[in-house]
C-alpha cells in the first residue's frame, strides 16, 4: 500500500459536498475538508450545538481523477458548525473504486513480499532469438484453489503494467484471495484470512514481510476495489532470493511434501489452535525494531504458550496426583512434629498443595525434546540450554537481566528458540521433515554455533 495525496470532493450520502484533500500514509487515511462537511446555517452564526466527536460510517468522495472514493468509519467532529474553514477526519479504510452504501464484503486478496517465489508462479515473459523479440504471457495463472469452510482459497498470478506507441512496462503480480460465503467486515475478513496467510509465509520465511496491494469485493459485485488503512509493514524489505543458502527457509509450496491445496485448509485449522503461540512467534517479525530484550521474551513465551496448548500431550503436572498428595502429607507431619506454629503448618500447606506443576525447565525440555533430530543436536551441542533459557527469561520478566546470561547470549539464545519453534508448528502442520531442514539451513548451523561457543 504505496503512500499517496488526491484532491476531490466529500460529502456524507445525501449531504452537500465540500473540497479536501485525502492522504495515505503510516498514520492511515486521514482526510482534510476546506469546509464543513456537517453545516448547517444558523442565523447570528452561533454553535448550532455543542461540540462532539464521533465516528461517520460513511464519507464518499471524488477525486480529480474521477475515481469514486469511500471512507468508512471516520473519526472527527460530528457537530454542525455554521462557518468552518478546516476539518480532519481519520478513517478506519478508504476504498476507491465505488460508492458504498454498507461495509459488508465478500471477499478480500493482497499481494506480499515473495509470494511468486513460495509459490512457484510461472514466468510471464520468454525471450526467443529468431526472430528477435521477448514474449509476454499475460494469461493469469492459478497456482492453487481450494476451500476452507464457506470460503474459496486461491494464489493466482498474472501480469499488469503500460504500454504507448514505443514502449510496453509490465511486472508479475501474485495474490492470495479468499471469497467468503458470508458477507463480513472487512476488519473481520483481515483477521479471519489475510492475517492468517501471513503468518503462514513468515512461519515458511523466518523473515519480515509486507502485505502489500489489498483488494476487496464489495457484497453482490463482481469488481474488486483498492483497500488503504493503517497498518505496521516493515521500513524496508530486501528482495533476496528464498532459496540462498543463507535464507532463513524452512518450507515453499514447491518443496511441501503436502500439497498446497491441502496445506492450505490444513493450517487456517491448526491457526485456530495456535493462535496465540503464532501471534508471540511472529510479533518480532511484524515489529524488527522490537529491543532485543522485548524479542527475547515474546520468544519464550512462544514455549509455554505452546506447553500450555500441547499439556495433554506433554502433561501439566510434576507428579501424579496421588504422589504430590502423599508428599504434601508428609511435609506437613514432619512440620507439626517440629513443633511449628499450627498458623505457619497451614500456611506451608495451602502454598504447597497447589504447587504440582511441572517447572518451567521441565516444560522447555518437553517441548525442544518433541521436536526430534532438532532436539537431540541442540541439547548435545547446548547441554545447559534448558537453564540457559530459564535464567534469561526470569532476568527479562522479573528484573536483574545483567545478572544473568549477556545480551550476546540472550540473542543467540533467542534466535535458536525462533528456529526450534518453527520447526514444531510446522511438524504440527504435517511437514516432518522440518527438523532435518533446519538442521541443514546454514542460518541455524551458525545461530547454535555462536550460542555453544558463549557458553
Amino acid at each position: 500500500m504505496d503512500n499517496f495525496e488526491v484532491y476531490g470532493s466529500w460529502w456524507i450520502p445525501g449531504g452537500a459536498p465540500t473540497t479536501g484533500k485525502l492522504s495515505f500514509s503510516e498514520k492511515g487515511p486521514v482526510l482534510t475538508l476546506y469546509g464543513a462537511l456537517l453545516s448547517q446555517e444558523v442565523p447570528g452564526g452561533e454553535l448550532s450545538g455543542p461540540a462532539e466527536w464521533g465516528t461517520l460510517p460513511l464519507i464518499h468522495g471524488r477525486d480529480e481523477q474521477q475515481r469514486s472514493i469511500t471512507l468508512l468509519g471516520a473519526f472527527g467532529m460530528t457537530s454542525q458548525w455554521p462557518e468552518i474553514t478546516e476539518q480532519t477526519f481519520d478513517a478506519e479504510l478508504a476504498v476507491i473504486g465505488d460508492h458504498l452504501m454498507d461495509a459488508d464484503f465478500s471477499g478480500i486478496r493482497s499481494d506480499f513480499d515473495y509470494l511468486a517465489d513460495w509459490v512457484g508462479a510461472p514466468p510471464v515473459s520468454k525471450r526467443q532469438k529468431e526472430p528477435r523479440a521477448t514474449l509476454i504471457d499475460d494469461k493469469i495463472a492459478e497456482c492453487v484453489s481450494t476451500t476452507w469452510g464457506d470460503a474459496s482459497l486461491a494464489i493466482r498470478s498474472g501480469v499488469i503494467g503500460s504500454s504507448d506507441e514505443a514502449h510496453v512496462s509490465v511486472r508479475r503480480w501474485c495474490a492470495f484471495s479468499a471469497e467468503s460465503g458470508s458477507p463480513q467486515r472487512w476488519s473481520e475478513l483481515l483477521e479471519s484470512y489475510l492475517r492468517p496467510f501471513h503468518d503462514l509465509l513468515l512461519l515458511s520465511l523466518g523473515r519480515e514481510l509486507r502485505m502489500r496491494d489489498v483488494e476487496l469485493r464489495p457484497e453482490g459485485s463482481e469488481e474488486w476495489m483498492s483497500a488503504y488503512f493503517r497498518t505496521l509493514a516493515p521500513g524496508s524489505v530486501v528482495e533476496s532470493s528464498i532459496s540462498s543458502y543463507r535464507a532463513p527457509t524452512l518450507l515453499t509450496a514447491e518443496d511441501s511434501p503436502v500439497p498446497l491445496s491441502e496445506l492450505l485448509p490444513r493450517w487456517f485449522d491448526l491457526y485456530q489452535d495456535r493462535q496465540t503461540v503464532i501471534a508471540l512467534l511472529h510479533a518480532p517479525l511484524y515489529a524488527p525494531f522490537t529491543y532485543s530484550a522485548h524479542r527475547y521474551a515474546s520468544f519464550f513465551q512462544i514455549l509455554e504458550a505452546y506447553h500450555r496448548v500441547k499439556k495433554n500431550e506433554f502433561g501439566s503436572k510434576d507428579v501424579s496426583k496421588q504422589e504430590h498428595g502423599a508428599r504434601v502429607k508428609l511435609v506437613v507431619s514432619a512440620l507439626d512434629a517440629a513443633g511449628l506454629p499450627q498458623d505457619h503448618v497451614q500456611w506451608t500447606k495451602n502454598v504447597i498443595q497447589g504447587r504440582n506443576d511441572k517447572s518451567l525447565k521441565e516444560q522447555i525440555v518437553d517441548v525442544v525434546s518433541s521436536t526430534g533430530k532438532l532436539g537431540q543436536i541442540i541439547l548435545a551441542a547446548v547441554p545447559d540450554f534448558p537453564t540457559l533459557v530459564y535464567n534469561a527469561r526470569t532476568g527479562v520478566s522479573h528484573g536483574g537481566a545483567d545478572k544473568g546470561p549477556s545480551a550476546t547470549q540472550r540473542y543467540w539464545c533467542g534466535e535458536v528458540l525462533l528456529w526450534l519453534m518453527r520447526v514444531r508448528l510446522l511438524q504440527d502442520l504435517g511437514i516432518t521433515d522440518s527438523d532435518a531442514r533446519a538442521l541443514r539451513n546454514t542460518r541455524f548451523q551458525d545461530s547454535l554455533k555462536q550460542l555453544s561457543i558463549g557458553m
